[in-house]
């Protein structure tokens, strides 16, 4: 049934995947309740999916790599509708839909049964509270990068028809270009609190033998970190933050490999 409800998912998000291609090859955006109610109900049985996990589980649906990327495009979602319009930016859907439809197929493709047999011993141990709030908090900086991703790749594609000089009907329908940039600086930065947050609950965990490796987490800070203070400190053309914030999450979905 888990499987089920993420194939569901999938389709909800294929809707505004196929709605987001046709928008940038027409050039055309027009404001769509049902891409907004996809994306909604996408995120419905996403969360349907990882409640059912965290039953077999008994504790966060985190355990394997294809958990690890539905709660990550599950956090995206959540940041989108949640923050979307608040930085004037609910075109962003429209972007963010592709994104988050990848990373469904992506984990309705993996397998994750393998360990079906291990889930009921794992179930009846004692979950730790700090090793739930380490692994929810960082992975919902991940959402954070991911939006700022995608709010990186809004900028190029602006700023690409600023300098080609051919400014689509597409165009006038993207937020400023520097309101995107602040986006893209903000949500960067919210993922950083985020994820220290998570590196100092990571730190609460007691030992024991069956700890996964968090040094990557460490990796990913210092890189986001690094971004936000030298364009605080020194200042950074909007373009290479866009670039930036781009190729950084996706060397954080690659450290999710060796997270799981």
């Amino acid at each position: 049934m888990d499987r089920l409800y993420l194939t569901i998912a999938a389709v909800f998000f294929c809707g505004g995947f196929i709605y987001a291609v046709n928008c940038l090859r027409s050039g055309i955006y027009k404001k769509s309740l049902l891409n907004s109610l996809g994306m909604f109900l996408g995120l419905v049985f996403q969360s349907m999916f990882l409640a059912e996990r965290g039953e077999v589980h008994g504790r966060c649906p985190v355990t394997d790599l294809v958990e690890i990327l539905v709660f990550v495009s599950w956090s995206m979602v959540i940041i989108y509708l949640l923050f979307g319009s608040s930085y004037r930016i609910s075109l962003m859907g429209v972007f963010t839909s592709p994104l988050v439809f990848l990373i469904c197929i992506a984990a309705i493709i993996l397998p994750f049964d393998k360990q079906e047999a291990l889930a009921v011993a794992a179930a009846r141990k004692e979950v730790e509270p700090w090793t739930e709030l380490h692994i929810a908090i960082s992975l919902m900086s991940y959402g954070a990068f991911g939006m700022a991703c995608v709010s990186g790749a809004m900028f190029l594609i602006q700023e690409r028809q600023v300098r080609l000089g051919k400014l689509e009907t597409l165009f006038y329908n993207l937020p400023p270009m520097q309101n995107l940039a602040k986006a893209v600086f903000r949500l960067m930065l919210f993922g950083v609190i985020l994820l220290a947050f998570g590196i100092f609950s990571a730190e609460k965990i007691p030992p024991s033998g069956t700890q996964h490796a968090i040094w990557p987490l460490y990796v990913i800070w210092i890189i986001y970190a690094f971004i936000c203070c030298l364009d605080v400190f020194r200042g950074m053309l909007a373009r290479r933050l866009s670039q930036f914030a781009v190729v950084a999450f996706i060397f954080s979905l690659i450290s999710l490999l060796i997270i799981s």
